[in-house]
């Protein structure tokens, strides 16, 4: 069964709100990565946030329909998520550490 027009649309509009809303301080960027204990925290939060697009999803279904996603609505909501793919990395890059340069 497809997901309703009403989720695809809400999962859309926090996924554009999240690109558009200002970022967290780098300053709190080692705290995370010891909580998380992750190398690459831009990584983990380009995948925690696709994660919580999906349960975003999830949810809605619960609710309205007393069941988990199938494996049809899991790949809706991937592919609600892949047009934004780039612009997410983007985003989370910003996160990313700079690589130090050797000096020969």
């Amino acid at each position: 069964m497809p997901l309703d027009r009403d989720i695809k649309e809400l999962v859309e509009s926090v996924i554009e709100n999240d690109l558009a809303a200002p970022k967290i301080p780098k300053k709190r960027v080692p705290k995370l990565k010891a909580v998380w204990k992750c190398d690459h925290a831009h990584d983990f939060l380009y995948g925690h946030r696709v994660g919580y697009y999906k349960g975003l999803a999830e949810g809605f279904v619960l609710e309205r329909r007393r069941r988990e996603l199938t494996e049809d609505e899991e790949n809706e909501v991937f592919e609600i998520v892949e047009p934004y793919t780039k612009a997410l990395r983007q985003y989370f890059a910003y996160y990313r550490e700079k690589r130090r340069t050797r000096k020969k």
